[in-house]
């Protein structure tokens, strides 16, 4: 009811507007006055901008409301942790790391920087990382809409309803209300603008625009690597400007082609060793068959988003299952089109824009956990949409009122289905178990949820419920376990959960299993070196921190382990210290001032002890009235 409010308010002004311009059209020749002349263009282009305002209104109101709930919601344990919880970078922030660091697996120092500035101003309150996700879609919103109104020869319906599609699709939730996916929205930003100038290249030919265009492509590069694949959209933008593809046009796109080729390099050589699923899990011919399948999924999702889940598993090896297997024929299909209408440029503008933009992540090179993912469809959905309006726009067939209320009752289920999508992103809970409705034996949305659980049980307001809380994360895991024995995070997580239970046999035997699956993990080790001090052997236990420690140099959470053994295990109060200033160093922990005041103490060092346990306390710790008294501190 409110879009179509929106809608009446939008179409009284652009009423308004024609009127009056058809009025002015009617006066005598006689009222027409040539100093009047320049008044009147002027009042002309200030309603045609009001009259674009509207538009660009219409768009972004529409897109907010949509997606306003996402604004109430959490970090989620899928990513989240790595990209901002856990970041280090953002700390200071780290300019150095920033630019030469990738961060699981992806370089993308623009998107990592813009985290920085959400910590300098709110720390680690959800809210801003969110705020700025949202307003960076509704400007990508807007900027669709600008761009279908260039190529589309000033169509503002057309524009608008691909811009409003764009906006509040379903299939582009994950993309916004999730943390994780600031690049999504970033490198879409300044990909949108790199296009505009391009567009703007062909129309006015001025060779500023063209080099804008280029410097927009590095900072898209820069927020995430998917821009590569500028260069081809470039190409394809010369073919419906009706400009000839010769070796001179190619040839003018050297430095994009060159960068993408730099940026493509850097990718595959980030994420082979970790992101990317070699031959022995998916043959070559199943590779295959995944890219004809997620053109096909990805395609038919544009009409029918379901299901939604922010996991899509692929399927196991050896048992593709029936969609998988007869998706080429999709694929056949698709590429019969294109030939049969080859010189509809419409249609082929709408698919290879659909098809280019999802070369990268087609799963020919597996990457990630997923055979589909809903944030790959960001971009492609632009050409789908496009292309789809201006084939009913240019068919007489179907009467203008029809076409009109089936593009609103497809925009007012798209909008409702996001409205409700965006609070499964609520936080790590809600997210998991709408995941595991669809996909109820997912190892990895099993564990994920289980750690989400083991956190949740730890809370003082839920401790009443933590038994029946913890009977869940361990079902969760065992199921994880029974359709994959060497899924690595079910021990991790369920090894946690044993620790928190004081069950430290049963923790030291996933903490074994964890280290036989991922040997250069640290939490493995750290598991261990606990169930090793609860076991009364300490040398071990310092030999596992040791382990973690090379490993990952930063960890300062070992250290302070490291100095607590060292201190109360063998009395070596000099060796203790040293660990727990290294710990102190690297993060300005409340317990970690507490054990070194306590070291202090021990080391007969009065004064500094005292100090520390003041420290300690203004940092949130309890310090026992009998420690405070030995300090004689009030």
């Amino acid at each position: 009811m409110l879009i179509h409010h929106i809608y009446l308010i939008w179409a009284f002004s652009e009423c308004s507007f024609y009127s009056n311009l058809m009025a002015s059209k009617k006066l005598p020749k006689s009222k027409r006055t040539i100093s009047a002349a320049p008044a009147a263009k002027k009042k002309l282009k200030e309603k045609r901008d009001y009259s674009l305002f509207s538009w660009f209104f219409l768009v972004a109101v529409v897109t907010a409301i949509c997606l306003w709930p996402m604004l109430k919601n959490e970090f989620v344990n899928w990513d989240d942790e790595y990209y901002v919880i856990n970041n280090s970078l953002l700390r200071g922030p780290d300019w150095k790391g920033i630019f030469t660091n990738q961060v699981l697996g992806n370089y993308h120092p623009l998107t990592i920087l813009s985290y920085a500035f959400n910590y300098a101003i709110s720390g680690l309150d959800p809210f801003s990382y969110l705020l700025i996700n949202y307003l960076l879609h509704l400007i990508n919103s807007v900027l669709v809409f600008s761009f279908i109104r260039e190529i589309s020869g000033n169509n503002k319906f057309i524009a608008a309803f691909v811009a409003i599609v764009f906006g509040i699709h379903p299939m582009h939730v994950e993309s916004v209300a999730w943390v994780a996916e600031r690049k999504d929205v970033l490198y879409t930003f300044f990909f949108l603008l790199a296009l505009l100038q391009y567009w703007k290249y062909l129309v006015k030919g001025k060779k500023s625009n063209f080099w804008i265009c280029f410097i927009l492509f590095v900072l898209s590069l820069l927020s995430k690597p998917a821009a590569i694949v500028l260069p081809l959209v470039l190409l394809l933008l010369d073919y419906w400007k009706g400009r000839s593809i010769t070796l001179k046009v190619i040839a003018e796109k050297i430095p994009f082609f060159v960068l993408s080729l730099l940026f493509g390099i850097i990718t595959v050589k980030i994420q082979s060793p970790s992101a990317m699923a070699g031959l022995e899990v998916f043959t070559v011919t199943d590779r295959l068959f995944f890219a004809c399948y997620t053109l096909m999924t990805y395609f038919l999702r544009f009409f029918v988003p379901h299901p939604l889940s922010a996991l899509h598993p692929f399927p196991l090896s050896g048992n593709l299952g029936w969609p998988i297997l007869v998706s080429p024929l999709f694929v056949v299909a698709m590429m019969a089109v294109l030939w049969f209408f080859r010189k509809n440029k419409v249609v082929v503008f709408g698919i290879l824009f659909y098809v280019i933009n999802l070369l990268l992540v087609l799963q020919i090179i597996s990457i990630g956990l997923a055979i589909i993912s809903e944030r790959y469809t960001y971009v492609p959905y632009i050409g789908l949409s496009f292309m789809l309006a201006t084939l009913v726009s240019r068919i007489k067939l179907v009467p203008p009122k029809i076409s009109l209320a089936v593009a609103t009752i497809f925009i007012i289920a798209l909008g409702i289905i996001s409205f409700q999508r965006t609070q499964v992103w609520r936080n790590s809970g809600t997210l998991w178990t709408d995941a595991l409705k669809t996909y109820p034996k997912a190892p990895y949305a099993r564990t994920n949820r289980a750690n989400y659980l083991s956190k949740l049980a730890l809370r003082p307001d839920q401790k009443p419920f933590a038994d029946s809380i913890y009977k869940v994360a361990f079902e969760d895991c065992a199921i994880a376990l029974s359709m994959r024995r060497n899924h690595a995070p079910a021990f991790e997580y369920r090894g946690l959960m044993y620790l928190d239970r004081q069950q430290f046999n049963e923790a030291f035997a996933d903490a074994n299993e964890l280290i036989r699956l991922k040997p250069d993990y640290r939490i493995g080790y750290d598991i261990r070196a606990t169930c090793y001090f609860k076991f009364n052997e300490p040398a071990k236990a310092l030999a596992d921190y040791d382990k973690c420690i090379s490993i990952k140099p930063d960890d300062h959470r070992s250290y302070n382990n490291r100095g607590s053994i060292l201190m109360n295990s063998f009395q070596k109060y000099n060796e203790a210290l040293n660990e727990f200033n290294k710990a102190i160093s690297m993060q300005s922990v409340n317990y970690y001032y507490l054990n070194r005041s306590i070291c202090y103490y021990k080391m007969n060092n009065m004064a500094k002890a005292r100090e520390d346990a003041i420290t300690a306390m203004q940092l949130g710790s309890v310090v026992t009235d009998a420690y405070k008294a030995s300090l004689q501190l009030k």
